[in-house]
């Protein structure tokens, strides 16, 4: 009998070692005003960061007739640390959201299941979760996060405001914590740079208040007969602004037709689009562009109004030319032994840094030497379509900073358009392609000024750069108006110049 409870005391303390720790997060408990751009966020010690990352829109908190939820976008990320290893995160959604896949480093995200794991052999305190493509979105409501138990903090720590101070609109829900056990804490408002003892508030262990106004807070905790220092945080109450609107695709080139649609993130936001910058239209239905043309667009909510912004569309050549690297005949110099390697079919040049080529794929690995590089010795490229394999899809491929073009992905393929003889990819992680389709449009007469590529050198010329300088987009060699070998506002000057006088500077 005595070894049977000695059995059941060891089980016990087991089942004790190896208890979890559950934090839920709830995004509408934390007192944020509709259309909250969100960074970071701290609750019972777990700590969630926010990011554009390859998005055009912040990761933002709103609310409508359906409830209240972050938006994380296409492109996004979210960031979740904890002070022991992550076990399992549920997610719960608000309806009405987009279909984008979720991708997660390290650990698997279940799409049907709405749940984070991880195996036990690869233990992890921090996920970083990506929005899959460069539109839409997901409205995520709660989560609850699952770790492995953590020992008691007994060494008194700084107490920690969640969030650290930044800016907000309304009122702002502040949490004040302490990670040690059993501590106090006293928050003070700081006017004209001195802590004002009359303003205290206390807490046990942790707390929450709301901020109205601009205000510095100071806090400290308290145990026993030990202090630790002041701790500061300054939340500045700004004015609620307009997010401009977003063009899908973005400024660019095309080939035959396209459809413009205007997105904006701010909630009920109302958008209007003009193709002269003073006649002004409410946007409804998607824009129809078929030849070269400058949108410019605006929202609006009350008398609340946001930048102008604007993207400029330029129509290719209707000549092409489509190469088709494809997997079970174009292996190049590649093989099933992990190199580098290059796949030639006139007029491209596939370079692949580090990969193999298996029977039916091209296999692209994620490393110190990964590199994936499409050149043309002929026309520009204009467009390379991706057919990827099921866990291997094209969303692990991105464009490099300062890279031309749009990258859109669904399912297991990708699309790039633009206009570059020359297109470089990130691999983020291993792919796996069957084909990839790339489009080379014919070679335009050069002629110096002609940033459109219209044949002529005009106003709209300028029109173009500036838009091409403005958004970041990589201009042609026309668009040398210098002669400097690189291209800026003074190509700006120089081509205004030559309108002005009918000849370039040092003609």
């Amino acid at each position: 009998m005595k070894k049977l409870y000695s059995l059941l005391f060891v089980a016990l303390l087991t089942m004790s070692a190896w208890a979890d720790t559950v934090v839920t997060v709830d995004f509408n408990a934390q007192g944020w005003s509709t259309n909250t751009l969100v960074e970071n966020l701290t609750i019972d010690g777990v700590t969630l960061t926010f990011d554009k990352g390859e998005g055009s829109t912040k990761p933002t908190y709103f609310t409508n007739t359906s409830g209240g939820a972050l938006r994380l976008y296409g492109g996004n990320t979210m960031t979740i640390t904890a002070p022991t290893n992550l076990k399992k995160i549920d997610f719960t959604f608000l309806s009405g959201e987009g279909s984008n896949d979720i991708f997660s480093t390290p650990g698997n995200y279940n799409k049907a299941g709405k749940q984070w794991t991880i195996g036990s052999s690869d233990p992890s305190n921090e996920v970083v979760f990506t929005i899959d493509g460069n539109s839409g979105h997901r409205r995520i409501q709660s989560l609850v996060i699952t770790m492995e138990d953590a020992e008691p903090v007994t060494e008194l720590v700084d107490p920690v405001f969640t969030p650290n101070g930044g800016e907000f609109t309304g009122s702002l829900a502040v949490t004040v914590s302490c990670a040690t056990e059993n501590a106090s804490i006293y928050v003070y408002e700081v006017i004209d740079g001195e802590i004002d003892y009359a303003t205290e508030q206390y807490f046990f262990q942790s707390g929450e208040f709301y901020v109205t106004e601009t205000t510095t807070y100071a806090a400290y905790a308290y145990k026993g007969s030990d202090y630790t220092d002041f701790v500061y945080a300054t939340f500045t109450k700004v004015e609620p602004t307009v997010e401009a609107p977003v063009f899908t695709p973005a400024a660019g080139t095309f080939s035959d037709r396209i459809d413009v649609t205007l997105s904006c993130a701010t909630e009920n936001a109302k958008i209007y689009y003009s193709l002269d910058e003073e006649l002004w239209s409410e946007y409804i239905d998607p824009i129809p562009v078929t030849d070269d043309i400058t949108i410019w667009a605006k929202a609006t909510l009350g008398d609340l109004e946001s930048e102008v912004v604007s993207a400029t569309y330029i129509k290719l050549p209707e000549t092409t030319t489509e190469v088709t690297f494809d997997a079970t005949v174009d292996k190049g110099d590649g093989d099933a032994v992990r190199h580098h390697y290059t796949v030639v079919k006139e007029p491209v040049t596939m370079y692949v840094g580090d990969g193999t080529v298996y029977p039916t794929q091209y296999r692209i690995y994620a490393s110190d030497t990964a590199a994936l590089n499409f050149t043309s010795t002929a026309g520009p490229i204009i467009k390379i379509e991706f057919a990827g394999v099921s866990g291997y899809t094209a969303s692990n491929l991105s464009l490099p900073e300062g890279n031309q073009g749009t990258w859109t992905t669904g399912g297991n393929d990708g699309v790039w358009e633009g206009y570059a003889y020359s297109v470089d990819f990130n691999i983020n992680k291993q792919c796996r392609f069957t084909t990839i389709n790339v489009t080379v449009a014919e070679e335009v007469e050069f002629l110096l000024g002609d940033v459109d590529r219209d044949g002529e050198v005009g106003i709209s010329d300028v029109s173009a750069l500036v838009d091409m300088l403005l958004n970041g987009i990589p201009a042609p060699a026309q668009a040398d108006c210098d002669q400097d070998e690189e291209i800026g506002i003074s190509d700006v000057s120089a081509l205004v110049d030559y309108l002005l006088n009918g000849t370039w500077s040092g003609e």
